[in-house]
């Protein structure tokens, strides 16, 4: 909520965000009754039940990789992997044990194997199609976020098809008038948060054949790229090595401690809150003076997160009772109340047959405060997509045979690629 005369939270868009390209509605596959969604609470057997295609147990530890048929997909063959544990939640990158994050990347890896393979291109008509892998971190549990439904790690292998990527037509960012939903498409922080992750970043060194690309939404516009901190990493086959694994972590670690540091900066409360709460912010001069002596920060960076503070203001109890009674009003008017990131794998180029695993791949990390979803891919002439699943086509018994045989076909080939299937499910053969 913003106070009389108060910048809003669009004036932290740097010159040329609000012409970035993006589609507000691209639409999904849905099936014809899907269920009610409902945040997972309990086991996941008991959650996702007969959409669990299949289990594989992992060495070293208690944990196993799931595959998932979603109930809301994002595209025909998408795949969700969930890691599955019945010693607890596991919620993101920092209490995933290592055997797990390698299991989930070779899972990974064996989908880029299968779209790009030739017979399984024509079989399925995935050429020209548009592949991203990516998962969302966001425990915040009062507003609508990235991570909504399951707080669970999950990761989404998702193929955007030739005919839906034709089928964008994107808009400027400044043309989207409902603020929720501009501020969902391309958050306002995304490009101060690009500056302070870097900064956060400066004293690691990345592995080898990695390299970060420029902050710019001019360069994104033109080429088409996600917005977010973006690594070049030097090819797909980069995802089985434990470099990747330490890179991933290394991202996490780091945005986690700089989004202490900086959350304790603003209010002197670096840990987040109970939910329906948020901390009181310090007086400006005071967040300025704790912003100096984090060394590890640019002027830049300084300069905009002051210029955040600015247009920031404490929610009162009474605000707080009405933003409870009306979700909509609170997605729109109160900031995520913890660390709030997505990671996509992204090529910006088509896939299909044959696809060269040396090709270079784009890791990109969206930092939010604002948005209301999780990853919004880049498909088409789009540098970000809301994905409308409620509007998009029904799938039909045909339809719905091939997804089942595309992910029976996935199931094969990870049986080989993770050789200890815990269960693989015949329900609904």
């Amino acid at each position: 909520m913003k106070r009389a005369g108060a910048k809003t939270p669009d004036s932290l868009y740097p010159p040329g965000a609000l012409t970035l390209p993006v589609n507000p509605a691209l639409p999904a596959p849905r099936l014809a009754s899907p269920p009610i969604e409902r945040p997972n609470d309990g086991h996941y057997r008991d959650y996702y039940g007969p959409n669990i295609r299949a289990e594989y147990a992992v060495d070293g530890c208690d944990d196993r990789v799931a595959v998932i048929d979603k109930a809301w997909p994002h595209s025909l063959h998408d795949i969700m992997l969930l890691v599955a544990s019945d010693q607890g939640r596991r919620t993101g990158l920092g209490d995933t044990p290592d055997p797990v994050l390698a299991a989930l990347l070779t899972a990974a890896m064996t989908y880029t194997d299968l779209v790009s393979d030739l017979q399984a291109a024509r079989t399925f008509g995935l050429g020209g199609g548009q592949l991203t892998i990516g998962w969302n971190h966001d425990r915040t549990l009062d507003r609508d976020n990235g991570q909504w439904w399951d707080k669970t790690m999950h990761w989404h292998l998702n193929l955007y098809p030739e005919q839906v990527r034709a089928a964008v037509r994107p808009t400027p960012l400044g043309e989207i008038g409902d603020a929720g939903l501009r501020r969902s498409l391309v958050d306002p922080v995304a490009y101060l948060a690009q500056h302070v992750a870097r900064d956060a970043l400066s004293g690691h060194i990345l592995p080898a054949g990695c390299r970060m690309l420029p902050i710019s939404p001019r360069r994104d516009a033109a080429r088409l790229l996600p917005v977010g901190l973006k690594l070049k990493l030097p090819g797909w086959r980069f995802l089985t090595t434990l470099e990747c694994r330490r890179l991933l972590r290394a991202l996490h670690d780091v945005a986690e401690r700089g989004y202490r540091e900086v959350r304790d900066a603003f209010t002197g409360c670096p840990e987040p809150t109970p939910p329906w709460t948020r901390p009181r912010l310090l007086p400006p001069g005071q967040v300025r003076e704790r912003l100096d002596h984090l060394p590890w920060l640019s002027p830049v960076s300084r300069a905009m997160l002051m210029r955040l503070r600015d247009i920031l203001r404490d929610v009162t109890d009474s605000e707080m009772v009405l933003l409870r009674e009306r979700r909509p009003l609170a997605n729109r008017c109160l900031t995520l109340a913890d660390l709030s990131y997505n990671i996509t794998l992204f090529t910006p180029t088509r896939v299909g047959p044959a696809l060269p695993k040396t090709r270079p791949v784009l890791l990109v990390m969206q930092l939010k405060l604002f948005s209301y979803v999780g990853h919004a891919p880049a498909v088409g002439r789009a540098v970000a997509s809301v994905i409308d699943r409620h509007h998009g086509p029904v799938m039909d018994s045909a339809l719905l045979a091939q997804r089942r045989a595309f992910q029976d076909t996935y199931i094969t080939r990870l049986c080989t690629a993770l050789p200890d299937p815990f269960f693989v499910s015949e329900v609904n053969r």
